[in-house]
């Protein structure tokens, strides 16, 4: 070897110890995280979740009758439905001018008269069905044990009975598109089975031979139930679904009425596959798809794969994801605590680092198993987990927070692909969106209000005329705020592909259509009329009651000023002549600013009205703390009236939905209050959370928001990117005195991987994806990087 190549190889050997964790008090990088119990599941709520994005199953571990609560993302109750008034231009004329001139309860009445037209709402999400497996275990079982492995994405229960040893995986594998069953008897004592599929209802059972079929189409009964009063649109036979459950080997079976049964077997494998006649490209279902054939291709092609073989594939797809984000905050080396019993500590007042380290990476688990892989539909409330006919608040695409944080994580959790099927869907609502827009304002480009579905439907709606037109109505820029999403995309992946081809013809089309909509006051001002704060009311003072229309609420100007700005950069960074650039310049300048109240709060209205309720669960004025940035520390008076916005909402009651707590660890984050963040997120655990860790809604409702929230606020609390560079460590709570992040992005396409000992950082690296300038911020050292696409740095820290 030539001298030169010898000093070249210690350089290497050199730079590669260097850039080994310095943190003696950290373990090996690893990815062990686990939800485990000594118990089978009681109800849902304890029940553990898997998926491949596109299927679902919620494992109950019940050791006599097992129980799998499964989903299809498609599978929606419903039809497409757009409905327009008579005359809506004319219509939506007049109540936009009645709101600009204060006239608000009049412009509700009029709203009522001309506006309000049914179906005022949608149908719901719904669940494919459930799976029984049987045992004949006549024994009591001992050393029981259900878990749920993060990192490989299997779920797992073992027992024991009279000395013998069970085992039984769950999986939904992406590659071959099927969920896998599989039991083992460990010390070969053999059991007999019963297998069965069970729905409520719009289904037909055929027994095949070594094989369930179940064949179904969702009849929508205006006679029966309807959770919208009946607003919820026409009956009839609509969506076709169908699943098939199989066995992966030729093992016999026999059937005993619509069931199979399996004799004196040791092992087995449970194969199924579910699909529905949905299309995706027309909003609609569509009838040249045939959900048979899909579900039975899918069960012969897995059928001919071992099982251990479609296992191992498994755990690479899904490890592979997982493990690019790796967080270490506790030195527990193996966890001997059910997590049941963790969340009991925690809601007795101690803070358990190993279990918040689980729920950051639950968080990223339950977004890449509801929108990666073989997702073609965005996380809708409830990810793709449901197990209601009718689920509440259907279930839906709720546009006014909810499907914002389902998506906050993405990015900056390295789970980009997630955005994937939002791209798409948010492509196809907009191109609804303009029919909305031209026949609302005669604006050329596209709108969506607060709550739409897989029909995409851009038109208000609500469960009853009056939510129709206070929630629906009254917040038309529901899809600008949705577009920003999509914006953000673009400034984590530098991906100027994806910005011309996707994230641009949305901007350009939400900003004509904004540009459209404001109106000129008094002031010279623009506004948007009509406006609301989400779901929050006000006290009119003319006529002392309480309502929600109004004009030019603080969210809606500071989610224009994104809007513009976004659209703005974007032109200039795709050298677009002859674009909005000029007439959004224009109009930024004459946009209201922020303003403070007599209370010393952010003004959550254009006036400073009396709040109905101080601790509404929805803080919509403090957007520009958190998820935008337009409130800094460059902005300190801002910044003093968010901090007192905060302290109100809270001494009031604030927070009182999981996806409301975890809206608080971000804003803590922003403030860069570490000790206040985690106070939030012990909140969420302590109270907020069910025992299988999925996030609550009063009384006890699932709803996924909270857990994404979550997850995008721990991770802001370590690394932010947000003002024109990267803040490292900007959040740390004193609890968190030791530990690592690595895999984190940040905007501009930089992986950043921190370890810290004692509060403090030792470690910095940078690798650059797509080559770029940034600066990276440490405790007053600024660091001015310039990397090429590929490149790694290790920073210097004093």
């Amino acid at each position: 070897m030539h001298t030169k190549q010898v000093g070249y190889l210690l350089l290497f050997v050199l730079y590669v110890f260097s850039c080994k964790p310095q943190n003696k008090n950290v373990s090996t990088l690893s990815n062990d995280e686990r939800l485990w119990y000594k118990t089978p599941a009681k109800d849902w709520f304890e029940a553990l979740p898997i998926g491949n994005g596109r299927l679902g199953a919620m494992i109950h571990g019940h050791i006599n009758r097992e129980h799998l609560q499964l989903n299809e993302e498609s599978l929606w109750a419903g039809t497409p439905e757009n409905p327009y008034p008579e005359n809506v231009q004319i219509h939506y004329e007049q109540f936009q001018r009645l709101n600009l001139e204060g006239k608000f309860e009049e412009a509700l009445k009029y709203g009522m008269q001309n506006l309000v037209v049914e179906p005022t709402s949608i149908r719901s999400y719904q669940p494919l069905g459930d799976l029984f497996i049987t045992f004949d275990h006549n024994t009591k079982a001992t050393n029981y044990k259900r878990s749920l492995d993060l990192n490989r994405g299997i779920s797992s229960v073992t027992y024991e009975i009279n000395g013998n040893r069970y085992l039984r995986e769950s999986f939904i594998s992406s590659k071959y598109d099927v969920l896998y069953y599989h039991f083992k008897s460990l010390d070969n004592a053999p059991v007999n089975a019963e297998i069965s599929f069970k729905r409520e209802k719009d289904i037909e059972q055929v027994p095949e031979h070594n094989q369930l079929h179940i064949k179904g189409q969702i009849f929508d009964d205006i006679n029966a139930y309807d959770d919208n009063k009946g607003g919820s649109g026409k009956g009839g036979k609509h969506m076709k679904f169908d699943a098939r459950i199989g066995l992966s080997n030729d093992q016999n079976t026999t059937t005993k009425g619509k069931n199979m049964l399996l004799s004196n077997t040791n092992e087995f494998t449970i194969i199924l596959s579910a699909a529905t006649d949905y299309n995706i490209n027309l909003f609609n279902y569509d009838r040249s798809i045939s959900p048979g054939q899909i579900t039975n291709s899918a069960i012969q092609a897995a059928k001919k794969v071992p099982y251990k073989q479609a296992k191992e594939e498994h755990i690479h797809q899904h490890s592979s994801m997982y493990k690019r984000v790796q967080f270490k905050i506790s030195d527990i080396t193996k966890d001997t605590i059910p997590t049941n019993l963790r969340l009991q500590q925690v809601a007795n007042g101690n803070n358990d680092n190993y279990l918040t380290q689980v729920f950051f990476q639950y968080g990223r688990y339950l977004l890449m198993n509801s929108s990666a892989f073989r997702a073609k539909l965005p996380a809708n409330l409830q990810g793709i987990w449901n197990k209601d006919m009718w689920a509440a608040w259907e279930s839906d695409y709720h546009l006014n927070i909810n499907l914002q944080m389902n998506y906050w994580a993405a990015d900056l959790c390295n789970l980009s692909e997630t955005i994937d099927p939002l791209s798409d869907f948010m492509t196809m609502l907009a191109d609804r969106g303009k029919e909305t827009a031209k026949r609302y304002i005669g604006s050329e480009g596209w709108m969506a209000h607060h709550s739409t579905n897989i029909f995409g439907r851009t038109n208000p709606s609500g469960s009853t005329k009056s939510s129709q037109l206070n929630n629906g109505y009254s917040y038309p820029i529901a899809g600008s705020w949705m577009t920003l999403t999509l914006w953000r995309h673009y400034e984590f992946t530098n991906d100027k592909n994806y910005l011309e081809k996707t994230a641009y013809p949305l901007l350009k089309g939400a900003s004509r259509f904004v540009l459209d909509f404001l109106k000129e006051n008094e002031k010279g001002e623009l506004v948007t009329a009509p406006s609301y704060s989400p779901e929050n009311s006000y006290i009119d003072p003319t006529t002392g009651k309480a309502i929600r229309n109004t004009v030019a609420a603080t969210m809606d100007i500071q989610i224009i000023r994104d809007l513009f700005k976004a659209s703005i950069e974007a032109e200039n960074i795709l050298k677009i002549s002859g674009g909005l650039t000029k007439d959004l310049n224009i109009a930024l300048s004459k946009l209201p600013k922020t303003r403070i109240g007599a209370n010393g709060t952010i003004m959550e209205w254009y006036e400073d009205y009396e709040e109905v309720e101080p601790g509404h669960r929805h803080i919509s004025h403090l957007y520009g703390l958190y998820p935008s940035n337009q409130i800094t520390n460059d902005t300190p008076e801002l910044k003093e009236a968010a901090v007192k916005t905060i302290e109100r909402r809270l001494a009031s009651g604030g927070g009182q939905t999981g996806w409301s707590r975890a809206w608080f660890v971000n804003f803590f984050a922003r403030l860069q209050e570490g000790d206040k963040s985690l106070e939030s997120i012990n909140g969420l655990l302590s109270k907020q959370v069910a025992l299988n860790l999925l996030d609550l809604h009063p009384p006890k409702i699932f709803q996924i928001d909270g857990n994404l929230g979550a997850t995008a606020g721990i991770a802001e609390m370590l690394l932010q990117s947000h003002n024109n560079g990267i803040e490292i460590l900007p959040a740390l709570p004193h609890d968190w005195p030791t530990g690592h992040i690595t895999g984190l992005k940040a905007r501009g396409g930089f992986i950043v991987d921190i370890f810290w000992e004692n509060g403090k950082a030792t470690t910095i690296k940078i690798l650059s994806q797509s080559g770029g300038k940034t600066s990276v911020h440490y405790k007053g050292q600024i660091f001015h990087l310039e990397m090429k696409s590929g490149e790694e740095k290790l920073l210097d820290i004093l």
